[in-house]
């Protein structure tokens, strides 16, 4: 029986931005998307209720989640604008109606200081201990500050770098491991017209993040850039915008998938589950080895503090670990390119259940996670201390 050889490439704590401000965040946040109510639900056995900001954490569907707990599951999606997720958190009470819920990295303190999310005990999940500790001790899952050092908050659900899809064919460009510059993305003459990236701050981020690394403006700090800096970028996409650079800015993965599949662009800042399910199609995208950089990020579940008068928190539990299991690792990885806490256990869960051999392809997503994970630039947090001022930026952009 051949095992997956990687055990984890190596997370360095100082890549990630200490203690997020907290209240900012939601000032002028947009409504929560249409559908979410406010009514308070009672605990139902057996059932586990969450909310997630990526369609792309759910396994496909929730048959392997239901075989190997017991368990039901019911999915919520909102949009992945963390002014949204927090308005929805801290403002509109999602946990009178959710038992986890699911965010991208960043917004965990501002939780934790709002009284959102419950400590959790890492004993209760019988495959925390496995996990490499350079994952157990990510700020994204455990507190920093005193007088909470080293509690737990949060259990890794998926991790990957993302960077941007094109056509090598069409642009005449090479295929990974060989590497592309983000400049398909955000100033080629190649893909004039027709190149896209997103519609909300994440992406203005990444705009400086490729003006840093060629030399064209001078960044103190990356994950916590200044007004000047912020406003610089912004010119920069506005002066792109202008020339003609984009077709659009999406916004939400239903539209990166779209414009692939209809012929709109050749490069495009996306998800790299929306290149596969293009491939699917009969695409001939990549997802770009990048020249300069990655944007590094995890998604994390937490317990919302309602679970502890809800009278379920042993289910929850139950949840929490399969998350950490190789019955999620066996699902999410082949789906989606992403590993979760624990894709040393997918290899055996694959064979023990029927399932097609997946060896090969948990070592490719390791090796080529280790590859991105290696590049300095940058591990995302959504709520850098200038949110609001790089919302405004993005505003300029969009309204240009």
């Amino acid at each position: 029986m051949k095992h997956s050889k990687h055990l984890y490439f190596g997370l360095s704590r100082r890549h990630f931005i200490k203690g997020a401000a907290a209240g900012a965040a939601i000032v002028g946040a947009p409504a929560v998307l249409k559908g979410l109510t406010r009514r308070s639900k009672a605990a139902e056995k057996g059932v586990i209720r969450m909310l997630f900001t990526a369609p792309t954490m759910i396994p496909g569907d929730w048959t392997t989640f239901e075989k190997d707990t017991g368990l039901k599951m019911e999915d919520t999606v909102i949009k992945d604008d963390p002014g949204i997720f927090l308005t929805e958190v801290q403002v509109n009470d999602a946990g009178e109606r959710f038992d986890l819920i699911s965010t991208l990295s960043g917004t965990e303190q501002s939780l934790i200081d709002g009284g959102n999310i419950m400590q959790m005990e890492a004993s209760a999940m019988s495959n925390w201990s496995g996990m490499p500790a350079s994952i157990q001790s990510m700020p994204y899952l455990v507190r920093d500050l005193s007088p909470d050092a080293g509690k737990v908050w949060g259990v890794p659900m998926a991790m990957n770098a993302d960077s941007f899809g094109y056509l090598p064919a069409k642009l005449d460009e090479p295929r990974p491991p060989e590497e592309a510059s983000w400049s398909l993305v955000f100033e080629s003459e190649k893909t004039m017209g027709r190149s896209s990236t997103g519609d909300n701050y994440i992406y203005l981020w990444e705009a400086l993040a490729y003006l840093k690394n060629t030399g064209q403006l001078a960044v103190k700090d990356i994950l916590n850039p200044s007004p000047e800096e912020a406003k610089a970028t912004a010119d920069f996409l506005i002066k792109r915008k202008e020339a003609g650079q984009f077709r659009l800015f999406w916004k939400i993965f239903d539209d990166q998938i779209a414009v692939m599949k209809n012929g709109e662009v050749d490069a495009i800042r996306c998800w790299e589950p929306a290149v596969n399910e293009v491939n699917k199609a009969g695409g001939d995208w990549v997802y770009a080895t990048a020249t300069e950089f990655y944007t590094k990020w995890m998604h994390a579940a937490y317990i919302t503090s309602q679970v502890e008068d809800r009278g379920n928190l042993d289910e929850v539990y139950i949840a929490l670990n399969w998350f950490l299991s190789g019955g999620y690792a066996a699902t999410i990885t082949p789906l989606r390119g992403y590993l979760n806490g624990r894709p040393d256990l997918a290899v055996d869960y694959a064979n023990s259940n029927g399932m097609d051999d997946i060896s090969a392809t948990m070592d490719a997503a390791q090796e080529k996670m280790a590859l991105k994970f290696a590049k300095e630039d940058f591990w995302f947090s959504a709520v850098p201390e200038n949110l609001q001022e790089m919302q405004a930026q993005m505003d300029r952009v969009l309204n240009a």
